[in-house]
């Protein structure tokens, strides 16, 4: 029985007689049962299966379009949080919300850099000063904006990079640098050193300073305050740059070869328990979340990167250092041509290493850090490109646009993405499978 009204209704007729007591049954000889379905039976069983299904909504589409307009000049898409898409074109940075397309607000400003910050987005701007027939300097501005409003929060003459809840704000003459840690809502300042080589430590949540008299110092990065002191042994060169890893802090020797190249002279390790002098094998400075809870490990050195296990750092296997890659849910993407942007070869299962060539064919389309979400593939007869999701279980197809793709941006559940023809298309991805 379906809708309103019985409109549709399919109709079993039993018989007369149905409502009455049933007869003794008749006792028959043992052996093969069989069943007998009356023709008219059969029809009104066969008509409501049917409406059954007939009523039985289709799946909701994957992929679909909350907006799209013509803008040939976008040439950077980014995001910011889980729900803001950003369009930068050559005279404005515009945000569009992921949940319906809309746009909420534009900057008529072209950013170097887009860091986003919980509620505020900080963008970098950058000024050349000076003729163009003149060797020209660089002025430097940061713009904290809220997110979802676009209102402006604070401005400042310097370049910024955020750290957890505080910011770095780079000033100084260059022979005698210093960095400012500043509250990152206000622009407040915390605390500065002037210091020639320090580095964020990202594990430990301090800053390390190399001073002139070479003593290591560790400082809080909120507060400033000093938590340890010591000297400690330099490698050769003349220039000193400050290391951090998970469990260790090194120096980096670097000096001037016969043909004025700067090369590394040296690098020496200290335990991060206790600063006693350590090995450097497998002492990364750089680890990307690479999905499928791996990262892509690179050394000081130049030596051989590693995948590596995020929880513990233990070494996974080796990235050819000739091979493009780039991480996934489904494991480590690879690319022949060393190039991200071409098409892929294969794929690493995250379990085993076994290669897998389910994306042979395939593009990047859309990345966040090294972890690819959003691939592409053309068909040329009619051309359309095919979008997928790469996801912990494989490629999901989620729909065809009938045009080439440039990039894409994806926040968890929408994408933006340029195509050849010179649009912006802002689409919903929908979690259904099939």
């Amino acid at each position: 029985m379906t809708g309103p009204g019985l409109a549709g209704t399919a109709v079993i007729d039993l018989g007369d007689g149905w409502a009455t007591e049933p007869a003794e049954p008749v006792e028959r000889p043992a052996g093969r049962r069989h069943w007998t379905v009356s023709a008219a039976a059969a029809a009104c069983l066969a008509l409501l299966a049917l409406t059954m299904i007939a009523d039985k909504p289709p799946p909701p589409a994957r992929l679909t379009e909350l907006a799209r307009w013509f803008e040939p000049q976008a040439f950077l898409l980014a995001t910011a949080g889980t729900d803001t898409l950003l369009v930068q074109t050559h005279d404005a940075i515009t945000a569009y919300d992921a949940a319906d397309g809309r746009r909420r607000w534009s900057l008529p400003r072209v950013a170097d850099s887009i860091h986003a910050a919980g509620d505020l987005i900080v963008l970098g701007f950058s000024t050349p000063e000076g003729e163009s027939t003149e060797p020209q300097s660089t002025s430097h501005e940061a713009v904290a904006v809220d997110r979802m409003t676009g209102q402006v929060r604070w401005r400042a003459p310097a370049q910024v990079q955020p750290v957890g809840d505080v910011l770095l704000a780079f000033s100084g003459d260059p022979a005698r640098p210093a960095v400012e840690v500043r509250d990152l809502a206000t622009y407040a300042p915390r605390w500065r050193v002037s210091a020639r080589s320090f580095a964020v430590d990202g594990w430990g949540s301090g800053l390390w300073e190399l001073t002139g008299d070479g003593q290591l110092v560790e400082h809080d990065l909120a507060t400033g305050a000093v938590r340890r002191r010591t000297r400690i042994g330099l490698p050769d060169g003349t220039r000193m740059t400050v290391l951090t890893s998970r469990d260790a802090v090194g120096i980096i020797g670097y000096r001037f070869d016969a043909d004025g190249f700067e090369q590394v002279a040296g690098v020496r390790w200290y335990a991060r328990d206790g600063l006693g002098p350590v090995g450097g094998e497998h002492r990364w400075i750089g680890e990307y979340d690479c999905g499928a809870g791996t990262s892509c490990a690179y050394p000081a050195d130049q030596a051989t990167p590693y995948l590596i296990d995020s929880a513990t750092g233990a070494p996974i296997r080796p990235l050819a250092p000739d091979t493009a890659h780039v991480g996934s849910a489904a494991g480590l993407l690879l690319f022949g041509s060393g190039r991200v942007g071409s098409a892929a070869t294969g794929r690493l299962e995250p379990a085993g290493g076994r290669l897998r060539t389910d994306v042979a064919g395939w593009r990047v389309l859309s990345t966040t850090g090294q972890v690819a979400r959003l691939l592409g593939h053309e068909d040329h007869d009619p051309f359309a490109t095919h979008l997928a999701e790469l996801t912990a279980d494989g490629l999901r197809p989620l729909g065809r646009e009938p045009h080439g793709l440039v990039q894409c941006a994806t926040v968890p559940r929408a994408a933006a993405c340029t195509t050849t023809s010179g649009d912006v298309v802002i689409w919903r991805i929908g979690e259904e499978r099939p």
